[in-house]
């Protein structure tokens, strides 16, 4: 059935492909505070925005109003949760029309929440960033790998970033993660 102006917005249900990975829980070394939690952020609407020639600015700024984390020159990725299934995509579409391509990527991505005062000690064990909050503030993101995995790497608070991975790496990715942070002990929320 084609989509016309009268159907009414449909909500499905997205089964994170962590589901019955990431186990809530403390793991680990068991000394005191965890020295970082994990959080799968899901549901969450993902859509890549990419400025067309001589758009960019324009772009950026039509999506302060957005959880837009940068993803190369004139790239982002647009977060949202709690949202209905391809709202997103269809409200960035129309609000940047002229301005930018977008595509969908709700389905084909992952976001795991790393926090706590050992984030920086465990990240660093697989990825070249300079993860120093002189070097990479809040705000920040990066494109890199990780465990043989294209990830792309976000600084959302003080000791907290968002690390997002292709759907099909996901589970090696959590299991690898998990096991670098098993000496600092880890908790799963």
């Amino acid at each position: 059935m084609p989509e016309t102006a009268h159907m009414t917005e449909r909500t499905f249900s997205r089964v994170s492909p962590l589901q019955d990975v990431a186990v809530q829980g403390r793991f680990g070394a068991d000394k005191g505070v965890p020295g970082v939690t994990f959080s799968v952020r899901h549901p969450m609407s993902v859509v890549t925005v990419i400025a067309r020639a001589g758009q960019a600015q324009a772009a950026a700024a039509a999506l302060k109003a957005y959880e837009a984390q940068w993803a190369g020159p004139g790239q982002w990725f647009v977060l949202a949760g709690n949202r209905g299934e391809g709202a997103l995509y269809r409200e960035l579409r129309a609000n940047l029309a002229g301005l930018a391509s977008v595509s969908d990527q709700s389905h084909g991505r992952v976001i795991i929440r790393l926090a706590g005062p050992r984030v920086r000690a465990v990240l660093a064990k697989g990825t070249p960033v300079d993860l120093h909050p002189d070097a990479f503030p809040v705000g920040r993101s990066a494109l890199t790998q990780m465990a043989h995995v294209g990830v792309h790497l976000t600084r959302v608070g003080a000791d907290s970033y968002d690390v997002s991975v292709f759907r099909g790496f996901s589970e090696s990715f959590w299991e690898w993660i998990t096991e670098q942070a098993e000496e600092f002990g880890y908790q799963v929320i």
